[in-house]
């Protein structure tokens, strides 16, 4: 009897094992790779790796400048619609040096969906053009964790940029 209950238990676990979807830790680390290969292809001006990170070409994508935001709400005041093409290729066009710098990530998933917040500045050359909080939907597919949508906050430098940067 003892032989059997050990047999079932193992087998209980074994199938528990095969079948468990992956780890959190796991996920997180996939999630983080993502947020690094977008900065990178920024960094890079690679039009290809950063569109491969979006789940398709419609990914919604707005921006929020809270100078312009001030007095009553709501408004649509300050409020950017964009999308991810025309970020990347004005950075794939342009000569500069151009850099987005992230810290403070926080990350929340189930392993099939996920959340990311952090902070963020944005480079032109050694010029910090601007500056906030960003966060994006990711979701999980075949071809592993895609960005749903892009929203953050950008508080732009009052100080103009030199003909130096």
């Amino acid at each position: 009897m003892k032989v059997q209950r050990l047999l079932i238990l193992l087998l209980v676990c074994f199938h528990s094992f095969l079948y468990a979807s992956e780890s959190p830790k796991h996920s997180h680390k996939q999630i983080v790779k993502v947020v690094d290969d977008f900065m990178l292809a920024i960094k890079n001006k690679d039009e290809q790796s950063f569109t491969d990170l979006f789940y398709s070409n419609n990914v919604p994508w707005l921006g929020v400048n809270p100078e312009k935001r001030k007095g009553n709400l709501p408004s649509n005041d300050g409020i950017i619609y964009a999308n991810h093409l025309g970020f990347i290729g004005w950075i794939a066009s342009s000569e500069e040096n151009i850099e987005e710098k992230y810290w403070d990530l926080t990350i929340r998933s189930d392993g099939e969906i996920a959340s990311v917040y952090f902070k963020y500045s944005f480079h032109i050359g050694d010029y910090k053009m601007n500056w906030g909080d960003e966060t994006w939907d990711l979701i999980k597919t075949i071809d592993g964790w895609k960005i749903v949508s892009v929203i953050y906050s950008a508080t732009y430098n009052p100080n103009p940029r030199s003909d130096k940067n």
